[in-house]
């Protein structure tokens, strides 16, 4: 009996061990919380009148009590008058280049209440980044595109970096209210082909602007 019990609690402690490992991969993958959500731009449409509109999303997730992250997202939405086929579409968003003569993907900047532009900073990074790929947005579909470097956090502060860029800090506490807006543009280049047949779409969407609002103490 003492062998059979044994066992059992054996069993009983790999069950918990495996509850505890799938209870930890369930938090891992919940989805941020939306904290901003732009309005929905005007639709874009290209020769073959083939359009797409978007729009600017703020997410947070909060790993402990002391650091949270915050990531700039652009959605895509299908907005074509007529039903066709499926678009393939070149997102931009691991791009390294931001040279003001490179156009490709997203592009945001940061205003204050007055309206006027708030500089962002360089800052180090090592770790991951979105990559750049190419995505299929059936008729009517929507899709939410991941700009910002993964893992960045600053403490008691949000830190808004949608590419590797720039990055703005608003201090936990910051009464002032701040809009972000943007362009995102599909320019693929000479070499850049999709991996599927379908219909390629280029054009240059102007993202209407979230507002920003830090935290309170």
């Amino acid at each position: 009996m003492r062998k059979a019990g044994g066992i059992w609690a054996g069993l009983m402690t790999l069950t918990g061990i495996m509850v505890g490992v799938l209870g930890g991969l369930g938090r891992a993958a919940d989805p941020p919380t939306v904290v901003a959500a732009g309005e929905w731009s005007k639709a874009v449409a290209d020769a073959r009148s083939r359009a797409v509109r978007g729009r600017l999303v703020v997410g947070e997730k909060v790993p402990s009590a002391d650091r949270r992250e915050v990531a700039v997202y652009v959605e895509l939405q299908e907005a074509s008058e007529a039903i066709g086929e499926s678009l393939q579409v070149y997102c931009d968003v691991g791009r390294s280049d931001f040279r003001p003569e490179y156009k490709g993907g997203l592009r945001c900047e940061l205003r204050d209440k007055g309206g006027q532009p708030v500089k962002s900073a360089p800052f180090p990074f090592g770790g991951a980044v979105p990559k750049s790929e190419w995505l299929t947005l059936p008729p009517d579909g929507t899709i939410r595109v991941r700009s910002s470097p993964f893992g960045i956090s600053r403490p008691k502060a949000m830190a808004l970096a949608p590419d590797l860029g720039g990055m703005w800090v608003i201090e936990d506490g910051d009464a002032n209210k701040y809009t972000l807006s943007g362009t995102f543009t599909v320019d693929p280049a000479d070499g850049i082909s999709p991996p599927k047949s379908g219909h390629v779409w280029r054009g240059k969407i102007e993202l209407p602007q979230v507002e920003i609002v830090g935290r309170k103490k």
